[in-house]
């Protein structure tokens, strides 16, 4: 069997296992219960270029954020958190224009191992928070990744991350790296309050979809990961109560 029905065969399985747990879990299979935020994104660029502006190119960007813990365990059972980023950014080799780019980051480790893992955490800072799998860029692959900054540690239940961040932005080093590199830092994460609750209208989030500009979700396992969403988004999300959450605090940048 060739590559590409071996991915068809494991995307339609991956679909498959999504869109039943949405039907089970109302409407979100993973991230049930997080909170959104105002973001800022400032962007210094790293020391040797990476082919993609992003990463390479001064630049300053707004948009919107969420962490979520994604097995929904009560705190302070451990569990793996989720950072999801939205914002708007000049579309590649045009002048103007503007595109919607995503990234989705979860817990994981540091080191050349660790990064590629899935790690729960009790704290949503200090910590790392990595994509997980590579992205194409320029002519080879990197990581990207946000560490939480402390100084004190920030415990993972949502009602202490609406305080703190009342009280004062939460700030990450966004940083990338080749997969077997170490991590070179080219800008920082800035959330602010207040924060804002989507139980009754969920964000929803597809990188694949809306990708960062300039840097393509690369291999077989980021292909399988579409369908995955699609399935999932496609279950319409049911809640008992609750009031809706404004999402159109950035314009155009609307719930997908």
């Amino acid at each position: 069997m060739h590559a590409r029905p071996v991915t068809s065969v494991v995307s339609a399985g991956f679909a498959a296992a999504f869109g039943a747990a949405a039907r089970l879990r109302r409407g979100r299979p993973l991230h049930p219960d997080g909170l959104v935020f105002n973001a800022t994104l400032s962007l210094h660029g790293t020391p040797r270029s990476r082919g993609a502006a992003f990463l390479d190119e001064p630049m300053d960007l707004r948009g919107v954020a969420r962490l979520s813990r994604s097995i929904g365990l009560p705190s302070p059972s451990p569990d793996i958190l989720g950072l999801a980023v939205r914002w708007q950014q000049p579309a590649a080799g045009t002048t103007g224009a503007e595109v919607v780019a995503e990234l989705l980051l979860a817990t994981t480790g540091h080191t050349v191992l660790g990064r590629r893992l899935l790690r729960p955490a009790t704290r949503w800072a200090p910590g790392m928070y990595g994509s997980l799998f590579p992205y194409a860029a320029g002519g080879g692959r990197v990581l990207l990744g946000a560490v939480a900054r402390g100084p004190r540690a920030l415990p993972a239940d949502l009602d202490g991350l609406a305080r703190a961040v009342g009280e004062r932005p939460l700030l990450f080093n966004l940083v990338v790296a080749s997969p077997f590199g170490s991590w070179e830092r080219f800008g920082v994460l800035e959330l602010t309050g207040p924060a804002r609750q989507d139980a009754a209208a969920p964000m929803r989030f597809n990188p694949i979809r809306h990708p960062i500009p300039g840097l393509r979700p690369a291999g077989w396992l980021q292909r399988v990961r579409e369908p995955a969403y699609t399935a999932a988004q496609r279950t319409p999300h049911r809640v008992s109560a609750g009031p809706p959450m404004p999402e159109r605090e950035h314009g155009t940048l609307s719930r997908r």
